[in-house]
């Protein structure tokens, strides 16, 4: 059995991470992990919320910002919108925060700001999103169904929700061709795998939320849930 193999987990049924992220120097070895990786793991998404972007939008927000790297990604390309993050773990803020300074101090374009807050209450107004983004959070959130809501509520009527996570029942080639590259975070990856939703368990949530017509799409490793139809993005 290789490595890789021995890895693997049983995947079968869903597995909650009880306290993610609750060493703040895990969270920088994690954080250092994505910089390194993050142009190929963010190309897809950030790709995805630059494809919906539309004359005359002006706030994008993201929810369960992990360590921030996404927002101040897509905020590089689009220094004329606001990007505002909301996240609530304080290991994950406070190591964002630190990433938003060396952005800054590094004068790099973008106008965002983090905050902490509880995901199932979004400190922002009714229809006050063009976009509502999340990039591998859903599996942390606490309360999944309301936050769903919560990202219903903020977005404008003609904007668009766009939520990627992992998809515990990937092909396993999706999951071994990960496992090569993440090496010593095989582990902490594979829990948070065991942590994620399925297709149906997806469409679950939303039909609990309120919101069974919008989509889950499988792609790859990954769901995409959408409040409307998207256009594909080339890998």
């Amino acid at each position: 059995m290789t490595t890789t193999e021995a890895r693997l987990l049983n995947l079968t049924d869903r597995v909650p991470q009880p306290s993610p992220h609750d060493d703040i120097d895990k969270v920088r070895f994690y954080d250092l992990g994505m910089r390194r990786s993050a142009l190929m793991a963010y190309k897809r998404p950030s790709d995805r919320i630059m494809a919906n972007v539309r004359d005359g939008m002006t706030d994008l927000v993201e929810v369960g910002f992990n360590t921030g790297l996404l927002s101040l990604h897509v905020a590089g390309k689009l220094p004329d919108l606001a990007v505002s993050g909301v996240e609530e773990n304080q290991n994950l803020v406070d190591v964002a925060e630190d990433n938003l300074t060396l952005a800054v101090w590094a004068n790099s374009a973008g106008d965002v700001e983090f905050e902490m807050a509880k995901l199932n209450r979004l400190p922002f107004p009714d229809d006050s999103a063009d976009i509502v983004f999340s990039f591998s959070s859903l599996h942390r959130w606490r309360r999944p169904v309301e936050t769903l809501k919560e990202c219903a509520r903020i977005c404008k009527p003609d904007g668009v929700v766009i939520i990627e996570d992992m998809n515990r029942h990937a092909e396993e080639g999706h999951i071994t061709f990960i496992l090569q590259f993440v090496k010593e975070g095989g582990d902490e990856f594979m829990r948070s795998l065991q942590a994620a939703y399925t297709r149906d368990e997806a469409a679950e949530l939303l039909r609990e939320a309120g919101l069974a017509d919008w989509q889950v799409v499988e792609e790859d490793l990954g769901l995409v849930i959408s409040s409307r139809p998207l256009e594909p993005v080339s890998t």
